[in-house]
């Protein structure tokens, strides 16, 4: 089982883990829980499991599988047999997910979506499901500026916020938030979704980060690669 942090390594999440002689070893490992070493979501259909194997895998699409493993929390952690790499829950509570890949040959531009769950920071949202794919269906670049502003968008019940401009892999990103119309209590979050945003993303990519951060309860960041 991994001893430290399972972290992306070359596209591949691997940690440190100690074979049966004490020696330090790098192996494969799961982000979350049901997602392969590569960071891709397995399928609901297919949660990460044996099937008959002495290894545990997932099938990610019809035409595709992964090897994957098991992520529990620190009390439960225990071997279950050759090939099976458990990975601590706590440890990897935030540890991003790839959500989807665009890359654009002609342009040489690869763009990745990328998930961090957060059921602590984002609520469900789902009493407001309408109103947000109205929200977001509203969104233009347009409406970007470049300091901490409310209401860039409103409706009935949510609003999008502009939190402000971090650093982000050495660029400058926006942190968006669609936020509940209503007086924030002590110890509950009015956040329904959260994404993390560079300078001159398409319009339909920033729509796609909040559908995804919002049916996800999810912060989602974009990042841009050019090759």
């Amino acid at each position: 089982m991994c001893i430290e942090d399972c972290k992306p390594d070359g596209g591949e999440y691997k940690c440190k883990t100690i074979d049966k002689d004490g020696r330090s070893q790098t192996m494969y490992c799961s982000p979350q829980e049901n997602v392969d070493y590569w960071g891709r979501q397995c399928r609901a259909d297919s949660m990460c499991g044996k099937y008959g194997e002495d290894y545990c895998w997932c099938r990610i699409n019809i035409f595709s599988w992964g090897y994957c493993g098991l992520v529990k929390d620190d009390k439960m952690l225990i071997e279950i047999g050759t090939g099976t790499h458990i990975t601590s829950r706590h440890r990897n509570k935030r540890a991003p997910v790839v959500i989807d890949t665009v890359d654009d040959e002609g342009n040489h531009i690869k763009t990745t979506f990328l998930a961090e769950a957060a059921p602590d920071d984002i609520t469900d949202g789902k009493h407001w499901k309408n109103d947000a794919e109205n929200l977001i269906s509203r969104w233009e670049n347009g409406y970007l500026v470049d300091q901490a502003k409310s209401n860039l968008i409103k409706s009935g019940n949510l609003r999008i916020d502009m939190q402000g401009i971090i650093k982000h892999n050495n660029q400058r990103y926006y942190n968006l938030q669609i936020q509940v119309n209503v007086q924030r209590k002590k110890g509950e979050s009015t956040t329904v979704a959260q994404i993390l945003i560079p300078d001159g993303i398409p319009e339909r990519y920033v729509r796609r980060a909040f559908t995804e951060s919002f049916n996800r309860r999810a912060k989602v960041s974009i990042e841009v690669k050019k090759y």
